[in-house]
């Protein structure tokens, strides 16, 4: 049985490698390889430093995010150093980027990196779902608002694309409501879900129930009497969503086009829906999503170039990420044993 599953996620893998990598060759290909080389030749080394920069300092809002999260958890003596959890990050973002599902495929790492240090399991996956919790929702609701702002203004209107996309926005945010107002009042999600399938008969099921039933236990406490710490967490969330805006405005101004704040917001939003998709890193789907919404807001940009300064920066972190994560192989394996013993 588990071989079968891991020739089926295999198989998935390469499949979403496939249909991804076979729609941004055909991208290049219309495009034009030349175009594309001029534009990032054009584009320059210190713009990528200074785009790399802004995307670094983003990122350490997201690990900042997850330490308040994680500390509310842990006594102060078992904190881990920031330093630490941003390389931990790195590693769920290099895991998440090259697996289908790239919002939540690097989280069973985060939760193994954070268990390597001393973090009970439990409070180790208790701070990664409520920190992808957050992040999801704040990404959904940024992509949600330009949605809205694309139908009022007009934008794609007549098209099924933006329609689809309204659809799945919308069933996310009912499922992340339902989370939150789940997990606030202290009746849990996870657990109930697994209950109404009346699997729990079964022993093994029965202790997966307890442990997710103990587990979002600690999520509910974090919303007690914790109202400042909820703001910031929340502000934090907005913040991070709104930095797609500024760098999708850094990366137009030096391919040499001026784009407005309501083209950058749109640019950064509903394209963001293909990374919601089981495509390795949205790979060609991102690019096509791209090509669509400049042309549809009449913008001189080369989406291909335009995507490949991300993809970058991507593969910069990913590198980064892959890096830490062999580094601390030994001793994520080293505590799984312990475990098991």
């Amino acid at each position: 049985m588990a071989k079968g599953n891991r020739v089926l996620k295999t198989l998935f893998l390469v499949g979403g490698f496939l249909v991804g990598g076979g729609l941004f060759a055909y991208l290049v290909y219309k495009t034009g390889p030349e175009s594309v080389l001029k534009n990032l030749l054009a584009f320059g080394i210190l713009p990528l430093v200074g785009f790399i920069s802004i995307s670094l300092s983003n990122f350490l809002l997201y690990c900042i995010r997850w330490k308040i999260i994680l500390d509310q958890m842990i006594p102060v003596g078992k904190r881990i150093p920031l330093r630490r959890m941003f390389l931990h990050r790195m590693s769920g973002f290099a895991a998440g980027y090259l697996t289908p599902g790239a919002q939540v495929a690097g989280e069973p790492v985060r939760v193994a990196m954070l268990h390597s240090e001393g973090i009970p399991l439990k409070e180790a996956t208790s701070s990664v779902v409520l920190d992808l919790a957050f992040e999801i929702t704040a990404f959904v609701l940024y992509v949600a608002m330009g949605l809205g702002f694309a139908f009022a203004s007009g934008v794609g209107a007549g098209g099924t694309g933006l329609l689809w996309s309204v659809i799945f926005i919308s069933v996310l945010l009912v499922i992340l409501i339902g989370f939150f107002i789940a997990t606030i009042t202290g009746n849990g999600f996870f657990h109930r879900m697994l209950a109404f399938t009346k699997l729990n008969r079964f022993s093994a099921v029965a202790k997966l129930e307890m442990w997710l039933k103990e587990t979002e236990a600690l999520m509910s406490q974090f919303f007690v009497k914790k109202t400042g710490t909820i703001l910031l967490v929340i502000a934090l969330s907005l913040l991070m969503a709104s930095f797609k805006a500024v760098e999708a405005i850094f990366i137009a101004y030096f391919l040499g086009v001026h784009i407005s704040v309501t083209d950058a917001f749109l640019m950064s939003t509903l394209p963001g829906v293909a990374l919601l998709l089981p495509v390795p890193g949205g790979l060609g789907v991102f690019e096509g999503s791209n090509a669509a919404m400049f042309a549809l807001l009449g913008l001189p940009l080369d989406p291909i170039a335009y995507t490949v300064v991300i993809r970058l920066r991507d593969f910069l972190f990913i590198a980064i990420g892959v890096f830490h994560a062999i580094a601390s192989g030994e001793k994520i394996v080293g505590g799984l044993r312990a475990k098991r013993s």
